[in-house]
């Protein structure tokens, strides 16, 4: 039996698109960087509907520009971690700039690996479906909003200011290159002229991997968010339905449903 408080509570949860939108800040700036895109034609998940799965299987990824665009730069990340491999030379002994090469390696291979989580997340509709999905109360939506705004300034301030720290010497510099330009200046030797150019390359590259690395621990922290309210709300739900006396007074079937919800959010094949 539905009391009315639970009816009012209904009534006070805001839909998946107005949560999904919220974050809007926040996944617009990743788009810049090809961290996230939306589908041409996605299928909305639907488990209330016995069909849904015949219907997603119906629709077909089509290729869009977001899409093209983060596969691009999906692309340059990964060549650019396979260009680090040839700091190494011949004549490298163990010490500072040996150490320094392996943090330059490891640092590569952890944005690419951080771009393809987001690519992959992107591409499956999981990263919209966590948003989407969301079952929370509209006053949550006004804070989520505050929440993107703040991660969103912090990522793009921090960005710009790693980069003049990184940058500004670089250019500063009047014909040196360093290891993180490889394999200039370690195999391959270049005229002045050149140099500008690879500065400007190994630039690019670095702000690629620096975007990628701030913004992806700022999506990983609101999603985390988002999920930790839900189960928060499922569990003082259920805590409530349990009695004075340890009676438990609501339905297991409906609980069960919600926590399942909660779980294909994450997973769909949980």
């Amino acid at each position: 039996m539905t009391s009315t408080t639970d009816v009012e509570e209904q009534l006070q949860l805001a839909d998946g698109d107005a949560v999904l939108k919220s974050f809007s800040s926040l996944l617009n700036s990743m788009k810049v960087f090809g961290l996230y895109f939306t589908q041409a034609s996605r299928c909305i998940h639907d488990a209330s509907t016995p069909t849904s799965g015949n219907t997603k299987s119906q629709i077909p990824r089509k290729w869009n520009v977001g899409r093209i665009y983060a596969t691009v730069i999906l692309v340059v990340i990964w060549l650019n971690a396979a260009r680090m491999l040839s700091a190494f030379h011949s004549t490298d002994t163990f010490g500072f700039p040996l150490l320094l090469k392996l943090a330059a390696i490891s640092a590569a291979f952890l944005g690419a690996f951080q771009q393809t989580a987001c690519f992959v997340a992107s591409q499956t509709g999981n990263l919209d479906r966590v948003f989407s999905d969301a079952i929370l109360p509209k006053s949550d939506v006004a804070r989520y909003r505050r929440l993107a705004v703040i991660h969103t300034l912090l990522c793009w301030v921090l960005v710009l200011a790693d980069a003049n720290i990184y940058l500004l010497p670089v250019f500063i510099a009047d014909s040196t290159l360093n290891s993180s330009m490889t394999p200039f200046a370690v195999h391959v030797f270049i005229t002045d002229h050149l140099i500008i150019l690879a500065k400007l390359m190994t630039s690019i590259l670095f702000l690629l991997a620096d975007f990628a690395w701030f913004f992806y621990q700022s999506l990983k922290y609101v999603i985390t968010s988002v999920l930790y309210d839900q189960f928060h709300r499922l569990n003082k739900d259920f805590n409530l339905a349990i009695s004075c006396k340890g009676e438990f007074q609501g339905s297991i079937r409906e609980f069960r449903r919600r926590h399942q919800e909660l779980c294909q959010s994450i997973s769909p094949e949980c």
